[in-house]
């Protein structure tokens, strides 16, 4: 594999200053997906979309840093949450607004999020009907917990729990809760049989217990790290990094039946531990970020790898969840949830130099490849299912600005990026000229794109069919040779192709 990697890097990499690059792009390569990678640098105000080889096309630049995660909708808006420094909530992922701004930088939509009770943490979704779901941590007493069947022993004077609310935006800075779901409806204890939901765990495997990993010193109990969609299933998928598990919930269900047992976790997967059915070898996730459904319908997961037995060493992995055809997870009345095992693991072997001890993200790509994001070093990679790397890359961005070309970056964290097509809906007819690269460098490395290729009617290629491509198509009427107009393959420009392209006008190409 090392052999192979070092052929493709000398072959293909893209170097500077003799092999000196501390930053930016370190390798790129025909391998990799053409597209655009959107960085949410931890330490800036600043979201930052760069092409393969590392230059800006585009930055927006907000009055608070990340917090955490951003992403492109289909019309160009980027919409990324914002640092609010909230006092109430000291901890890791903290953000507490969510900003839209358009393609131009003006900001369109804002909502704060954070107050006294709440805080909006680390990722967030949007859904197709233009709603956010939002993570967030809300604060109770420990009272609250206590009643609920909590130690006593082991409850801090206030502990945080998830809410996942669904917020339908209006105006310029409001937005209606449409729906939400809390995890402090949906407990399980066996410490107190004159307390509510009392039984044991493994009897109630999908609720939380609210015992486990309880510690009297931290009120981030459960330290959800990511929130995503599955529009198809209806279904919310979340991590838990103090539990080392990924959960979904039902999302169809009403706000009524939210807090019912209708709310009630859909599936877990990750450490059977924390519902009573499991011991410690049977552990697979170890501090996990970035939960998602893959392209194919199966989960994609970075695992951290803090407290791992063998070793701090993280890995990304890929599980076939057990989905039943009425769309619920199939589980024994006395086994954990399956899969027994991952489908695919990378590195395949362990690889204690591939280490990121906070935040991270894997991202399936469209053509078979993933983007690892090792956040806590700004470190990107792309890599192939047969586990070659293709394209990799250090965020020079950091605390203090810009690193120099040669030197070390400084606390250059990225929570987690994200590639999106050159089709991609946001990007068609979009101006996309690489405007330099972050970094500062007198010697900008020579690197080479390699496009993917545009729908036929696209002829200057911005993925996106409109009147520069019906003139030249025009231009070519009559051609009866070698025609680049020449839409239906009948070695003559026509009419015909004429209807082709009207038929596809102001249409992006397919992605």
């Amino acid at each position: 594999m090392a052999f192979a990697f070092l052929l493709v890097f000398l072959a293909t990499s893209t170097k500077a200053q003799n092999g000196a690059n501390t930053v930016g792009v370190m390798l790129q390569s025909e391998a990799s997906y053409d597209g655009f990678t959107l960085l949410p640098v931890t330490s800036s105000n600043s979201t930052f979309l760069i092409n393969n080889c590392g230059e800006e096309v585009k930055c927006w630049t907000s009055n608070y840093k990340a917090g955490m995660m951003a992403y492109l909708l289909p019309d160009g808006d980027m919409i990324r949450a914002g640092r609010t420094n909230n006092p109430a909530f000291p901890a890791g992922g903290k953000g507490g607004i969510i900003e839209r701004y358009n393609w131009g930088g003006e900001l369109e939509w804002s909502m704060l999020l954070s107050n006294d009770s709440i805080c909006q943490h680390h990722d967030f979704a949007v859904l197709p009907n233009g709603n956010v779901l939002a993570l967030l941590w809300k604060a109770y007493g420990s009272d609250k917990w206590i009643a609920r069947g909590r130690q006593e022993e082991n409850t801090a004077e206030t502990v945080w729990g998830t809410c996942i609310v669904e917020i339908e935006p209006f105006g310029n800075n409001l937005g209606n809760v449409v729906w939400s779901w809390e995890a402090i409806d949906h407990l399980v204890q066996n410490e107190d049989p004159l307390k509510p939901n009392f039984g044991e765990p493994a009897n109630f495997p999908r609720r939380l217990d609210v015992n486990f990993a309880a510690e009297a010193d931290d009120p981030d109990w459960l330290h959800t790290n990511s929130l995503t969609y599955n529009e198809e299933l209806d279904q919310i998928m979340v991590s838990s990094r103090d539990f080392s598990e990924l959960w979904i919930i039902d999302h169809s269900i009403s706000m009524a039946e939210s807090p019912t047992e209708a709310g009630d976790l859909m599936y877990r997967w990750g450490n059977p531990q924390a519902y009573g059915r499991g011991e410690d070898s049977d552990q697979a996730f170890f501090q996990q970020h970035d939960a998602r459904w893959d392209l194919e319908g199966q989960i994609m997961v970075f695992s951290n790898g803090n407290n791992r037995p063998d070793g701090a060493y993280s890995t990304v992995e890929i599980i076939h969840p057990p989905l039943t055809p009425d769309g619920d997870y199939a589980i024994g009345n006395e086994t954990s949830w399956g899969p027994a095992a991952v489908d695919w693991i990378y590195p395949p072997q362990p690889n204690l130099s591939f280490f990121s001890q906070n935040t991270s993200g894997a991202q399936p790509l469209p053509n078979g490849n993933i983007l690892i994001t090792e956040g806590a070093s700004g470190e990107l990679r792309e890599v192939t299912q047969d586990f070659e790397v293709v394209w990799s890359y250090i965020n020079p961005v950091g605390a203090f600005g810009p690193t120099t070309q040669g030197a070390s970056p400084t606390v250059n964290a990225v929570f987690r990026a994200e590639r999106y097509a050159a089709a991609h809906p946001a990007l068609a007819g979009r101006n996309l000229t690489g405007q330099g690269v972050l970094e500062v460098t007198t010697s900008p490395p020579v690197c080479q794109l390699f496009p993917e290729p545009s729908c036929a009617a696209d002829f200057n290629g911005n993925y996106l069919v409109e009147v520069d491509d019906l003139l030249n198509l025009l231009s070519q009427f009559g051609c009866i040779s070698g025609c680049e107009g020449d839409l239906n393959e009948d070695q003559a420009v026509g009419i015909s192709d004429l209807l082709i392209l009207l038929g596809s006008v102001g249409s992006p190409c397919p992605y």
